[in-house]
């Protein structure tokens, strides 16, 4: 990762909770883009004039560090969590309800 927002044009500074646009399942990953849910993430880098690296941060998604499912009562530590690369039309700022969502990441790791 960048020292803090070196590449960055300050849209979206690193580490900024965001909202993205990413499918909750196989099923909705095949439907229309537009469609996806708005999911709680924070950015991880800029990487290109209007692409960002980021992290969603919802536990139902989250992956053991060999991909396999999440077990009930998993430590938070042990999660590792899909990141995806976006655009600014797929981001937006992060909402006061999206932040207290129940899902959201508190520790763990972006993969």
């Amino acid at each position: 990762m960048h020292d803090y927002d070196e590449d960055n044009d300050s849209r979206f500074p690193d580490e900024t909770a965001v909202e993205i646009r990413y499918p909750r399942s196989k099923q909705e990953e095949q439907g229309d883009r537009e469609q996806w849910s708005w999911l709680p993430g924070t950015i991880v880098e800029q990487c290109g004039p209007d692409e960002w690296y980021v992290c969603v941060e919802v536990r139902e998604l989250a992956v053991l560090r060999d991909g396999r499912r999440v077990p009930r009562g998993t430590a938070s530590r042990n999660l590792y969590y899909p990141c995806c690369f976006r655009d600014s039309s797929e981001i937006r700022p992060r909402t006061a309800s999206s932040s207290t969502a129940s899902g959201t990441r508190r520790n763990g790791a972006c993969w």
